[in-house]
């Protein structure tokens, strides 16, 4: 099985939220199979929380906006306004070989946060185009 992790420059890319976003919970194998413990997941490496917020992203044909899932490790867990323009700094994609053999590939994304686009301030007024 292949595994492919790349950086994706995001300068040129809109990234879409959907205005949800999820913590994960932690899970336990148990006498009884796997168990949430009603716990959040917590990255080992940085002791911060792991997310999943739903982002559009124009992965699709013709660079047409597709839903993926997004992991954000941080403690900040930012309000994002249903169909918002976010930035995602840290955007990675991690593509490997389908599970259980099947053919085809998995692609999962991550980034190092997530935060709405600041808004562009607004244009003065020059005194001759006020008139």
């Amino acid at each position: 099985m292949f595994e492919f992790n790349a950086p994706i420059d995001t300068g040129q890319m809109q990234a879409i939220a959907t205005g949800h976003g999820q913590t994960m919970e932690r899970w336990e194998d148990g006498p009884n199979g796997r168990r949430s413990t009603g716990q959040p997941l917590i990255d080992e490496d940085t002791g911060a929380p792991v997310r999943i917020y739903d982002v559009m992203l124009p992965t699709g044909r013709d660079g047409r906006h597709e839903l993926h899932g997004v992991r954000v490790v941080s403690h900040e867990a930012p309000e994002l306004a249903p169909y918002s323009p976010v930035e995602l700094p840290g955007l990675r994609a991690k593509v490997r070989g389908a599970r259980n053999g099947a053919k085809g590939v998995d692609v999962s994304f991550s980034a190092d946060g997530i935060r709405p686009v600041a808004a562009p301030a607004p244009r003065p007024v020059k005194r001759d185009e006020a008139a």
